[in-house]
């Protein structure tokens, strides 16, 4: 298994794509999905952490930076076949570490209430639930990183 930092060589918006239609069988993402620039997403103050493993893509973590205070989780997904090795642990992690070394004070991010594995994982990782939004359908979480 090899970890990339801002250089995934894959289709990023594929490897998300089948993770949501065939696994959530959802298929309202496209229009979102389809807007996001996975290239800017590599370029710092922006992260990208890629995890590659038999020359596949098996899992992504990225941070979007919104402002000199708040960044934005934007892409969190790991291949099912790959889960509960720690390998979303460790790339979330090293994200983490990114925003709090660069003294970001504030995170956020957005999860669709489907992936019930996500919500747990962001709330044992200290993010709170904000609010519902039903137009987009989606929960927000954020966390404070600083005092």
């Amino acid at each position: 298994m090899e970890i990339k930092i801002n250089q995934c060589k894959y289709n990023i918006k594929e490897f998300i794509k089948n993770i949501i239609c065939e696994e959530f069988k959802i298929d309202y993402w496209g229009k979102w999905l389809e807007e996001q620039d996975y290239d800017a997403l590599q370029k710092e103050p922006n992260i990208l952490i890629s995890v590659e493993d038999k020359n596949s893509l098996i899992g992504i973590c990225g941070v979007k930076i919104i402002n000199k205070d708040e960044c934005y989780f934007n892409s969190f997904y790991i291949r099912k076949d790959y889960r509960n090795q720690k390998i979303g642990t460790k790339i979330f992690d090293m994200c983490m570490q990114y925003v709090i070394n660069n003294k970001y004070k504030k995170a956020f991010l957005t999860v669709d209430p489907k992936f019930l594995i996500a919500i747990k994982f962001y709330e044992k990782k200290g993010f709170i639930f904000d609010y519902f939004d039903k137009k987009r359908q989606e929960l927000y979480y954020y966390k404070y990183l600083t005092k």
